[in-house]
């Protein structure tokens, strides 16, 4: 499965890349390239990431555009367990994730639509992903209502939990997005999504424990367990972005407002702003703060007793659920940064990025070392020929 699903993702990129320098000079195409660093203090987490796009006309219609991507993870992340155990952080890791999207699209004076294929694989985790989208103009051009239906098929592997026959199980996540941008006047645009998914199957983290107190001759010892969630969920976003140009300060102001909820119990809310301020012809410079909060999952927990766990089985999904992951404790972060687009002619532009993230927990309860801060850089490229 794993060098089928690696020759896959090369296939693809090779077959879209001959494609584009196949094609006729006199054909649009462009060529991205970006690198990502994700660096969280502590000798934690450190992210490394190469994003490279090729997007090329086939006819006057139809456009081909392929992406390629590989992030390489290494340092340690908490596994669930209390910080005061000495083996709270997992052993530190190195791995790399390798996958490719190839996404046809047709653009017509009528309607736009796209289809796309998508691969993603790391050694215990294997991606299928499948999205078509329409979208179409009305009102002389100023309002776009656009729909879509995505589809993921996902193995997983979870032989390191250590329950014999247990080694690789599934998840599926259909989605359906429904979406509406509004040109208000010349100035200002409005845009509103609307999404619902339905993950399915196996959606515990294999990675992550809970620990437990359990009652051995009398004296109580804390053990830890696999986490095990719901084997289904419902997710609902809702997506809100006005933009507005101000002509007199040659510059635009981007505010969005986005709210997830699903029946598990977890409410959040991202507030982002942006301020893109053209400087000359050559520069522009967009800072950026984005907050976050949420609430708890129904089934989060920082210890369980021994009469809370579901022993000798293994994380099916089947109740009693439960996890100690941070990440779906009531929470918030802030994250701000700073980036610069410089213009080389019409067709190059060079991105440089930092931005800072932190996170802190709001339950008085889980312990404030779960939580990461990071920087993150990004350099881009983007060339149009």
């Amino acid at each position: 499965m794993k060098t089928s699903a690696i020759r896959a993702i090369r296939f693809l990129a090779v077959a879209a890349l001959l494609v584009l320098v196949t094609r006729k000079s006199t054909a649009e195409k462009a060529l991205r390239a970006k690198y990502r660093e994700w660096v969280e203090e502590g000798d934690r987490i450190h992210v490394r990431s190469w994003y490279a796009e090729a997007e090329t006309a086939l006819t006057e219609e139809w456009s081909l555009d392929v992406v390629g991507i590989v992030d390489t993870w290494s340092g340690a992340t908490p596994i669930g367990l209390p910080p005061t155990e000495s083996d709270w952080l997992s052993h530190p890791i190195e791995e790399t994730r390798r996958a490719g999207v190839v996404t046809l699209s047709k653009e017509t004076d009528e309607y736009d639509l796209s289809f796309e294929f998508g691969l993603s694989h790391e050694p215990d985790y294997l991606s299928r992903s499948y999205a078509v989208r329409l979208a179409r103009q009305y009102a002389e051009e100023t309002l776009t209502l656009s729909a879509g239906i995505s589809y993921l098929d996902d193995t997983v592997d979870t032989q390191m939990i250590g329950y014999p026959g247990f080694d690789e199980q599934t998840k599926r996540t259909p989605e359906v997005i429904l979406g509406a941008h509004r040109v208000l006047d010349p100035k200002t645009t409005l845009a509103v999504n609307l999404s619902y998914s339905r993950p399915s199957g196996y959606l515990s983290d294999p990675y992550k424990n809970v620990a437990y107190h359990a009652t051995v001759h009398g004296t109580k010892i804390l053990r830890q367990t696999p986490e095990n969630r719901p084997d289904a969920r419902n997710a609902y976003v809702v997506f809100v972005e006005g933009t507005r140009y101000i002509e007199s300060l040659r510059s635009s102001l981007q505010g969005s407002y986005r709210f997830f909820a699903d029946d598990s119990g977890i409410r959040g809310n991202t507030f982002e702003v942006q301020w893109f301020q053209r400087f000359g012809e050559n520069l522009v410079v967009r800072p950026l703060l984005r907050y976050y909060n949420q609430s708890a999952a129904d089934y989060y927990v920082t210890i369980l007793d021994e009469s809370q766990i579901n022993s000798g089985a293994p994380p099916t999904g089947l109740g009693p659920h439960y996890s100690a992951d941070y990440r779906i404790s009531k929470m918030e972060s802030l994250a701000y940064g700073l980036k610069l687009t410089m213009f080389k002619g019409d067709n190059i532009n060079l991105d440089l990025a930092y931005e800072r993230y932190d996170m802190k927990g709001r339950d008085g309860v889980t312990s404030p070392l779960m939580y990461p801060d990071a920087d993150i850089y990004t350099v881009g490229l983007q060339w149009e020929f």
